[in-house]
């Protein structure tokens, strides 16, 4: 009796680490997701002067630092099409050149 009541408690025991080991990974993952409406920037590289402003909903993993952006639409086959798409940055913008003001008469 006394072997069964020790093998009841190491049971208990195990059984409640592991469940305390799960707990902490659970606690590590919430809040790892993060929604919020913003606004982008479009440019015509065609056109240097055409672009146009868009709002949108996006996605930030605040573990990776990886950021989504949603996207929904129809495709030609007139199916309805939802998804998260990547930003990645395919070229890097430099900063924007200013100008001296010119003198006025000019």
């Amino acid at each position: 009796m006394k072997s069964l009541c020790m093998v009841a408690a190491i049971a208990i025991f195990t059984a409640t680490n592991v469940q305390a080991a799960d707990a902490g990974k659970q606690s590590q993952e919430i809040g790892r997701y993060q929604l919020f409406q913003g606004t982008f920037t479009t440019l015509d590289l065609k056109y240097s002067q055409a672009s146009s402003t868009h709002n949108a909903v996006f996605l930030l993993d605040t573990v990776t630092g990886q950021v989504k952006r949603y996207s929904n639409r129809i495709d030609e086959d007139g199916r309805y099409i939802e998804t998260w798409l990547p930003t990645d940055v395919t070229q890097q913008m430099g900063p924007k050149k200013t100008f001296p003001p010119q003198a006025e008469g000019k």
